[in-house]
């Protein structure tokens, strides 16, 4: 059975990820005062052509709370610096197919990159996705949320291989920023979404 597309979809790049990569930063900013930030586990890494990156934070929200952010990809741009589309294009049996266009880089690094990614959901547990077309030759990622007594775990696994050099000394440094910077506003819109609750007598 053919993947149809979807008409009538809005615009709008992983942390996944996308970018999910459609989707991560730096250092997390926490989205309420009153509540304490995750604390975040970050690596972003060079191996060889590749940059691996891994992430994990446990947040005190439901499963379904964290599900809602993760798969709301047409959403990312509200939340995702550098995001200015992201668009669902087609469904079918073998997954979505979500494409993503925006802007990479910090400082004097700046690289339009544009993305297309076919993600297969495995709710409320995994998103896998990988590209099929864009700015990088290779780019797969995954989120996993496990459960905990009081919470859930929210871990990020992901390759990627740019068509794009990356300038030396800033290079790596940039991509670690926007990764984690990334990682750290969906991280905040999950709390974002649960703060009432948490925030109730």
């Amino acid at each position: 059975m053919p993947i149809t597309h979807d008409a009538g979809m809005r615009l709008g790049i992983v942390p996944a990820a996308g970018f999910l990569i459609g989707c991560m930063l730096l250092s997390f900013q926490p989205a309420f005062a009153q509540n304490p930030a995750p604390e975040t586990n970050f690596s972003a890494l060079r191996e060889g052509e590749s940059i691996v990156v891994s992430a994990s934070v446990d947040l005190p929200v439901a499963a379904a709370q964290a599900w809602s952010v993760l798969a709301d990809y047409e959403r990312y741009p509200q939340f995702i610096t550098g995001m200015r589309e992201s668009r669902i294009i087609a469904r079918g049996p073998s997954g979505l197919v979500v494409e993503q266009k925006g802007e990479f880089g910090i400082l004097f690094f700046s690289q339009e990159v544009e993305t297309r990614m076919l993600v297969v959901e495995t709710p409320p547990h995994s998103i896998v996705s990988r590209s099929i077309g864009g700015s990088f030759r290779e780019m797969e990622g995954r989120y996993e949320l496990q459960p905990l007594p009081q919470g859930v775990r929210l871990i990020y696994s992901g390759r990627l291989v740019p068509e794009f050099g990356l300038p030396p000394l800033i290079g790596m440094p940039a991509v670690r920023y926007v990764l984690r910077r990334n990682f750290s506003e969906m991280v905040d819109e999950i709390m974002r979404g649960a703060a009432p609750a948490m925030n109730a007598p």
